[in-house]
């Protein structure tokens, strides 16, 4: 099995406190943040998608890798 993603690790994290946890309202606020971590996801596998399509020059791209924005 591969390496997870920051993403998944987090919504792991998130999964596993949520189990242990009776309180109806701090459930919701798990349930609620870990919904929210698969939405950037999905935002995030977007806005790389439009940047592969993007007419960008290399130097651009190597900045944006080391800033971190690119993988």
């Amino acid at each position: 099995m591969g390496q997870q993603t920051t993403t998944e690790s987090i919504e792991s994290l998130l999964a596993s406190v949520q189990e242990h946890v009776d309180d109806p309202e701090l459930s919701f606020k798990l349930r609620t943040a870990r919904q929210k971590v698969v939405l950037c996801d999905d935002r995030l596998n977007e806005y790389e998608k439009a940047l592969d399509n993007a007419e960008i020059d290399q130097q651009t791209l190597e900045n944006l890798r080391q800033l971190g924005y690119l993988n």
